[in-house]
């Protein structure tokens, strides 16, 4: 059975599809509009470029979707998403074929973990390509600038303390020259560190506490995660860009390592990172959690 389905082209929109009900399909461009004859089949139809899925009563499939055994995510228009996409607090990566991917995915130089739902657990660099800057997938511009800076100055660290090892490198894969030139950015931590930032946010941050939930050896505790680890904090506010940011995270950590002179409270300690970020009143905020 084939649907005509009404169809509209919104100009300033960049030309996106909204369909609604069934009938004649109108295109409107340029501030005039025409009727135009349009056949589709109940199942995938695609519509400049765009790909939809048509229920048997001819209305359009939004949300999650399953077909032909796979995973699909349809956004509020009906159109099919493909790259990263966040679902219900949660990150997943559709192909460009619009799969929800599953198991281990690489992509340029970054290495991402899923569960066995499709979720983003966990992503870090490839091995041996020299560690440091990569796409974390899951962050907006700000927090993934403040990220790559992290990541940047955690492999000069790792390098200044071990400066043959990638000259000493030989291909073999069973050795990693850059095992620790980065940090693996902690889906868990990026949630924790979200919950840290709303809090601080709302109710001040003194001495590494949030008032009525304590620190986040605290809080880590209560969601039961990796409770013996060894981490650092750090709340950083008022910030204009994710260069500030990153020159006071540089601050309180060289403050806090002379004064203690203890390896905890310096970059190269850290194995992986969780971050959160928010803007208010065109300031920057962020929470960064390190963990062992």
């Amino acid at each position: 059975m084939r649907y005509r389905i009404c169809a509209v082209i919104l100009a300033a929109a960049g030309a996106l599809w909204a369909f609604e009900g069934t009938g004649p399909v109108t295109a409107l461009a340029d501030e005039q509009a025409q009727e135009i004859s349009v056949s589709f089949v109940p199942g995938w139809n695609q519509t400049e470029g765009i790909w939809y899925w048509l229920e048997p009563d001819g209305t359009l499939h939004r949300g999650w979707l399953q077909a032909d055994g796979r995973s699909y995510y349809m956004d509020e228009n009906g159109a099919m998403v493909t790259g990263w996409r966040e679902v219900d607090g949660e990150w997943y990566y559709f192909h460009e074929d619009g799969g929800m991917n599953l198991g281990e995915l690489v992509l340029d130089n970054g290495k991402y973990e899923f569960s066995a739902q499709g979720a983003l657990v966990s992503a870090g660099w490839v091995e041996n390509t020299g560690g440091g800057a990569y796409d974390a997938g899951c962050y907006d511009h700000m927090a993934q600038d403040l990220f790559d800076q992290l990541n940047e100055e955690k492999k000069d660290l790792f390098f200044e303390e071990y400066p043959d090892r990638e000259d000493e490198y030989d291909g073999d894969m069973h050795r990693v020259y850059d095992r620790y030139a980065g940090f693996q950015m902690d889906m868990t931590l990026n949630k924790a560190a979200d919950h840290r930032l709303e809090g601080a946010m709302a109710g001040g941050y003194a001495d590494d506490r949030i008032p009525g939930e304590g620190t986040i050896n605290d809080y880590l505790s209560v969601i039961n995660y990796r409770r013996s680890a060894s981490c650092l904090e750090l709340y950083v506010r008022d910030c204009e860009d994710a260069s500030e940011a990153f020159d006071k995270i540089k601050e309180k950590l060289d403050k806090r390592f002379q004064s203690k002179t203890d390896r905890k409270y310096s970059l190269e300690y850290y194995r992986s990172l969780g971050m959160a970020h928010r803007e208010k009143d065109g300031k920057q905020y962020f929470v960064v959690i390190l963990m062992r």
